[in-house]
């Protein structure tokens, strides 16, 4: 069985950071009653599985994190078009 614990070097670190960041905001806009500690937790846990599977692009790693709120599984997000662009809210 793999070990559940991950190495990460000081890049990766910051990717993360920054990534979780990004997530917490379009979720505090998604879902503003749902911006505690359990959604960081399961962004964080959304994020440290695509970082295991290979992901290292920043828009690719924040949109597979957003995948664990329902506001977003339900297409209330318009997806960035490019990594700059920061997500919007539909309607």
């Amino acid at each position: 069985m793999s070990s559940r614990f991950v190495r990460l070097d000081p890049e990766t670190v910051r990717l993360l950071d920054l990534c979780i960041s990004r997530a917490q905001e379009v979720a505090a806009r998604l879902e503003p009653d749902s911006t505690d500690f359990q959604t960081r937790t399961r962004l964080a846990s959304a994020l440290l599985e695509a970082i295991r599977l290979g992901e290292r692009d920043e828009q690719k790693l924040v949109e597979f994190a957003l995948q664990v709120l329902p506001a977003y599984r339900e297409g209330r997000f318009r997806r960035a078009s490019t990594a700059d662009s920061r997500p919007t809210l539909v309607g």
